[in-house]
């Protein structure tokens, strides 16, 4: 017996397309992105406020990523854009050095 789901399931109706088209879509979206220049902006304002950098160390120096190394890299993005909202020079400066 065989159960047809497609009849079972009420999703709104939308002008959105079934599929992204990322290939298509991914070159406008850095070009947008490019133009708006946001990071530049906000470098730019925040240039005169109180410095807050967070300097991080090597990504996976040590064994095999794991989620452990997805946690780290979050709380930093979390604790720089926080510091940023804050009204500080947030910056994070990602580093590749592990011999000192």
């Amino acid at each position: 017996m065989s159960v047809e789901y497609k009849k079972t399931v009420i999703l709104p109706k939308t002008d959105f397309p079934m599929r992204a088209g990322l290939p298509k879509m991914e070159p406008t979206l850095l070009e947008q992105w490019k133009n708006e220049d946001l990071y530049g902006k906000i470098r730019g304002v925040s240039a005169d406020r109180e410095m807050f950098v967070l300097h991080d160390g090597p990504p996976y120096a040590n064994g095999h990523l794991h989620i452990g190394h997805a946690l780290n890299k979050i709380l930093k993005d979390v604790i720089t854009r926080s510091q940023q909202m804050l009204g500080k020079n947030a910056v994070y400066v990602p580093g590749w050095d592990c011999h000192g």
